[in-house]
């Protein structure tokens, strides 16, 4: 749980850090941000019992760390999963996505229904648009939009 804690900390404390760069200097980051919610407390804990609920979360957690690579960050807050990724391009992205998938159904949880959506912001307009400089102003925002259709740009060699 204290693991869960600090990674939570450090998303918080990265993202903030790339929403002010993203202000200030639209061109100079792009990143995703996968995020993955597991039903509520209530659904996991009536198929699983609470105790082990949480406990398949933790080690969720800790599995998707050790699986992605180190400038990726994995955090957790409740039932939500939070991973931000240091790329844009599908090629990059998707097979993250897909091993989360897996780890997920691996550790049990492939039987309790998954939200699974995935950010990109190549710009600043939404965020300037929406007020979103702060971290949790812009998970909140990616929560609540999180079944927006996104496509994936070609890139050109």
């Amino acid at each position: 749980m204290k693991n869960d804690a600090a990674s939570w900390e450090r998303l918080l404390h990265v993202l903030e850090w790339i929403l002010a760069v993203k202000l200030r200097h639209a061109d100079s980051l792009d990143f995703s941000l996968a995020y993955i919610s597991f039903g509520d407390k209530a659904t996991l804990g009536n198929r699983y019992g609470a105790m082990r609920a949480v406990q398949m979360l933790v080690e969720l957690a800790r599995e998707l760390s050790n699986a992605m690579r180190k400038t990726d960050l994995v955090a957790r807050n409740g039932t939500d999963f939070w991973v931000l990724i240091p790329h844009i391009e599908a090629e990059s992205v998707v097979p993250k996505v897909t091993r989360i998938v897996e780890i997920a159904a691996e550790n049990g949880l492939d039987v309790v229904d998954r939200d699974i959506s995935i950010f990109a912001l190549q710009d600043n307009n939404i965020l300037k648009q929406n007020g979103l400089d702060s971290p949790l102003r812009f998970l909140d925002y990616v929560k609540s939009n999180r079944n927006v259709a996104r496509s994936w740009s070609v890139q050109k060699a």
